[in-house]
C-alpha cells in the first residue's frame, strides 16, 4: 500500500527529503490569514495534486495531502470537528435530502471551521479520496460475481464509512478516522503527471451510492494500468473534502507576500 503522498505523485526516499519538499511546495502555494496567529497555505499542482497546511506562529501544525476535487458538491449537515484533524458529518441524498450515512473526513478548510467554533449546521461538500487498497472489476456483474457465495453480497455502488465506528471493543480515547470502504462505477479516467516530481498517478471519477461522485487518486505503484470507464473499483480509501468556507475577517497583511517557513 502506497502512502497518501504517493497517491498524488509525491514520493520521497527520506524524512529529510520529505521535509524539504513540503516546505518548498507550501511556500509556493496560496495563503490566507485565518486568525492573528493562524494561516492556511494551499499548493495545487496542475495535475490536481494538492497540499493544505495550517500554520501557527510560523510552524506547520496540520498538513493534508489531497486531490483537488472537481465533482458536484454533496449536501451535508451536522458538521463538527472531533479532533485536531477529523470532522464528522452526515452525507445527504441530493435529490430528496435524506440521510445517506454519517462519515468522517479530513477537511481542506478545517482551519476556518475551527475558527468558526468547529461546527456547521448545513453545507455542501466536494468529496475526494486517496486510494489505500483498490481492486478493479470489468463491470458491476463481474464485481458481484467476485464476492464469496457464503458471505453477504454488496452492491456495486455501496459506501461503508468504516472509520466512523469501532469494529472491536470500545477503547479509551478512540476517535473516528477519515476512512471508508466503497465501490462505484468509473465515469472519468486520467493519468496526470505531478509537474514538480515528474511522477504520474491515476485520477478517476467514481459514482457510488445515491449518485454521489468522488474524485479518486491512485498511485501507479498500487495500480499499474488505470481503470477504464465502466469498470467498478472497490477498496479502502482516505476521505478528504472541501466545504468552501471563507474567513470572515481576513488580515490585511496577507501571508502570500511573506515566507513563513525556513528550510
Amino acid at each position: 500500500m502506497s502512502s497518501h503522498f504517493e497517491a498524488i505523485g509525491i514520493g520521497v526516499t527520506s524524512q529529510e527529503e520529505f521535509g524539504e519538499r513540503v516546505v518548498s511546495l507550501i511556500n509556493a502555494g496560496a495563503a490566507r490569514q485565518i486568525a492573528t496567529k493562524i494561516s492556511e497555505h494551499v499548493w495545487t499542482d496542475p495535475s490536481g495534486a494538492r497540499l493544505v497546511a495550517q500554520v501557527r506562529n510560523g510552524k506547520i501544525d496540520f498538513l493534508l495531502p489531497c486531490l483537488a476535487g472537481t465533482t458536484p458538491a454533496v449536501p451535508v449537515r451536522d458538521v463538527r470537528l472531533v479532533d485536531d484533524e477529523t470532522a464528522m458529518l452526515e452525507l445527504l441524498d441530493g435529490v430528496d435530502g435524506e440521510l445517506v450515512c454519517p462519515v468522517a473526513v479530513e477537511l481542506e478548510d478545517r482551519a476556518v471551521l475551527a475558527h468558526f467554533g468547529g461546527r456547521l449546521e448545513t453545507g455542501s461538500l466536494v468529496l475526494a479520496a486517496l486510494a489505500e487498497d483498490v481492486t478493479v472489476h470489468a463491470d458491476a456483474e463481474a464485481y458481484f460475481a467476485s464476492q464469496d457465495d457464503d458471505g453477504p453480497k454488496f452492491a456495486a455502488d455501496h459506501f461503508i464509512p468504516s472509520g466512523s465506528f469501532q469494529l472491536a471493543e470500545p477503547s479509551p480515547g478512540w476517535t473516528p478516522s477519515a476512512h471508508a470502504l466503497f465501490a462505484g462505477e468509473v465515469i472519468e479516467v486520467d493519468t496526470p503527471v505531478n509537474t514538480v516530481t515528474g511522477s504520474a498517478f491515476h485520477r478517476i471519477r467514481v459514482r457510488t451510492i445515491a449518485g454521489i461522485e468522488l474524485g479518486v487518486a491512485i498511485a501507479t505503484t498500487d495500480l499499474e494500468q488505470p481503470p477504464a470507464r465502466g469498470n467498478v473499483v472497490t477498496g479502502t480509501f482516505f476521505l478528504t473534502g472541501r466545504l468552501g468556507l471563507q474567513p470572515t475577517d481576513p488580515a490585511e497583511d496577507s501571508p502570500k507576500r511573506r515566507r513563513w517557513f525556513r528550510r
